[in-house]
């Protein structure tokens, strides 16, 4: 790590083509990869440059354009919370201001010792390059054995400062809520305490907020070195996973470069530690990674672009072809079951997030136009090709934030708190839809409605009149319930119950509880769906009327 840092600049680098941004790759320069983007010349992208670098770019005939050097405004830092006991919301409990790794450690204990019942810390096996503590919270109530674990992790970029902040809040805010038995509550988004406590009884969480507490605290400490992006021997944590490690494809073996990918996959603890996570836990089926910036959400795979009918192209293949995007050469093979998963829950998590403040986010492919190896989303998800036995782990990353104004990088990567506070609000609402999505698929061909549809027309009577008309209202009822976190609870809830009961007896009884739970959700629906608000209602009231019965008389 150096004493002092050449000065640097924000600039927008212009290229004849698509293609010719796989060669920038190879420079090891500090390019943002998010930010690459057509243009009508060609292409483009975003960085970080030195002067040297700047001038080794225009000889070789590329454009850079150099924004205004803005002076950064200084980190605001959060002062030591008076009390760390859960009597006071968040923006009460959680003061405004950037916490060193320190602060972190103490926290995630804190909110463990306070809600024992639900929260404990888990020690992760390796601590950091400089023997710093590594921590997950883990979140996972009531006694249900058999459930899917995910991952939500954030901060692996030294110098993006805001992520491990919004994973803490959203923290803080799921534990003030579990003990108040309140709602977790964002602009234009509700989810009431049944939610909140249908996620932590069904799924098991794991939250690791930092993942490089040795580069945060580096961003922190030297005002020279707010730019950091590695851990404190300089690799890309994220460019250090075993996926495409040797390649070169986005990365540079050069120690000095941005991203260095370290001498081997899995060179550096911190890495170790999220594998250790995926090994130890096998039951994680999904993984939620924070960056900045660009608001954009972001799904594999990211060394080229995707293609669902050539299982032969594939990453375990090798092919000089890969790594360029858009040429058709070589597609990167993803099963459309997957990729079918990732648009529902990736538009669930984009639709959610412009309720806070307005502000959009894209959903789109990793690869973009600019591709990358050795990504915790390319690992976590090639597993289980590499290892059939291992579960299907899907990954997003989210660049959370808007891009710079006036040439302000540190402005998108180090915000005022206030735009923190922004963020939050936005990325807060896409977790809980991540996480719905995991127990809750809203998609139509989800397994709950396929074995709710088959346990139906086994005994369906004279409601079958009644049941096509509410199918032909399916996309309209599926979008309500996305919308409607509460109704959407109700009626899995009900259904699953119903499934399970199915799975024990042809001809189960429709308990009191299910066909109030049912009737609920339809009158929640029906009064967003007005087309079929008669409909539901008519459901409602036959399904009331038959509670305590045998579905064969209940649909007869």
């Amino acid at each position: 790590m150096p004493d002092t840092e050449a000065a640097r600049h924000f600039v927008t680098v212009s290229v004849a083509d698509p293609a010719a941004l796989r060669l920038l790759g190879r420079r090891g320069l500090d390019l943002f990869a998010s930010t690459a983007r057509e243009t009508p010349e060609g292409a483009a992208i975003d960085g970080y440059l030195a002067d040297a670098e700047i001038t080794e770019l225009t000889g070789s005939g590329h454009d850079v354009h150099v924004h205004p050097d803005v002076e950064a405004a200084p980190l605001e830092i959060a002062p030591e919370p008076g009390s760390r006991e859960l009597t006071a919301g968040p923006e009460t409990a959680v003061p405004p201001g950037y916490r060193d790794s320190v602060q972190f450690e103490r926290l995630i204990r804190d909110m463990a010792s306070a809600l024992p019942d639900t929260l404990s810390w888990v020690r992760l096996p390796e601590r950091s390059v400089q023997g710093k503590p590594m921590s997950a919270l883990r979140m996972r109530g009531g006694d249900r054995a058999d459930r899917p674990g995910v991952i939500l992790m954030a901060g692996a970029h030294a110098r993006e400062l805001m992520n491990p902040e919004v994973l803490y809040n959203w923290i803080f805010r799921m534990a003030y809520a579990l003990s108040s038995q309140t709602s977790v509550t964002y602009p234009g988004s509700d989810y009431g305490y049944s939610v909140v406590k249908l996620l932590v009884d069904n799924l098991d969480i794991f939250v690791v907020p930092m993942v490089n507490p040795d580069g945060r605290d580096i961003v922190m400490s030297a005002e020279h070195l707010r730019m950091w992006r590695g851990n404190s021997r300089g690799v890309d944590l994220n460019r250090n996973y075993d996926f495409l490690f040797d390649s070169g494809i986005g990365t540079s073996p050069d120690p000095a470069s941005e991203v260095y990918r370290g001498p081997q996959a899995f060179s550096e603890p911190e890495t170790r530690d999220i594998r250790w996570l995926l090994d130890t836990f096998p039951h994680i089926t999904a993984v939620l990674d924070l960056h900045s910036y660009s608001e954009l959400i972001l799904y594999p795979w990211g060394d080229d672009d995707n293609q669902t009918t050539d299982p032969a192209q594939n990453f375990r293949v090798p092919n000089p072809d890969r790594g360029v995007p858009n040429d058709g050469r070589y597609r990167e093979y993803i099963p459309q079951g997957d990729l079918n998963w990732f648009l529902r829950a990736g538009a669930r998590m984009r639709d959610v997030i412009p309720k806070a403040h307005g502000r959009t986010y894209t959903l789109q492919q990793s690869v973009g136009l600019y591709p990358t190896t050795g990504t915790i989303d390319d690992y976590t998800f090639s597993r289980h090709f590499v290892n059939p036995a291992l579960k299907n782990v899907r990954t997003f990353c989210i660049e959370t934030g808007k891009p710079p104004a006036r040439g302000d990088v540190l402005g998108a990567f180090q915000p005022p708190y206030s735009e923190v506070y922004n963020v939050i609000e936005e990325i807060g609402p896409a977790i809980m839809e991540f996480l719905l999505e995991i127990y809750c698929p809203t998609g139509p061909d989800s397994l709950l409605l396929e074995e709710t549809e088959e346990i139906l027309g086994r005994h369906m009577g004279s409601s079958r009149e009644l049941y096509d008309s509410l199918v032909s209202h399916g996309p309209g009822i599926l979008r309500a319930l996305g919308d409607d976190p509460r109704a959407r609870v109700k009626a899995t809830i009900a259904l699953k119950r119903l499934t399970e009961a199915a799975r024990l007896e042809h001809d189960p009884v429709l308990e009191s509880d299910v066909a109030g739970k049912l009737a609920e959700a339809a009158t929640a629906i029906g009064e967003a769906v007005p087309e079929a608000r008669e409909l539901l209602k008519e459901f409602v009231t036959r399904t009331e009327g038959a509670a305590g019965q045998r579905l064969s008389t209940a649909l007869s």
